[in-house]
């Protein structure tokens, strides 16, 4: 990685935190949705958790992952300071 223009680094970070924001949405977004649910019957119940489930848990991994690449990446992306 190269160190980049202070103007194209702060962008950058900012795309990331954006990444992280919406992770955090689609985790809030599934969870909600598995709380207030309206189900007919337990099977219907069970289907859909399982997706909310799976949709919360990659929400909640692309957070995670954005801000380690936001966090470990920041020493390369920014210019050092003489």
């Amino acid at each position: 990685m190269k160190i980049l223009s202070m103007d194209k680094a702060v962008f950058r970070r900012r795309i990331l935190r954006v990444n992280v924001l919406l992770g955090l949405v689609v985790f809030i977004t599934a969870f909600i949705l598995m709380i207030n649910g309206d189900y007919s019957n337990l099977a219907e119940r069970k289907a859909a958790d399982s997706i909310y489930n799976t949709i919360a848990l990659g929400g909640i991994l692309y957070a995670v992952v954005s801000w380690m690449f936001c966090v470990m990446s920041k020493p390369f992306w920014f210019p050092t300071k003489k």
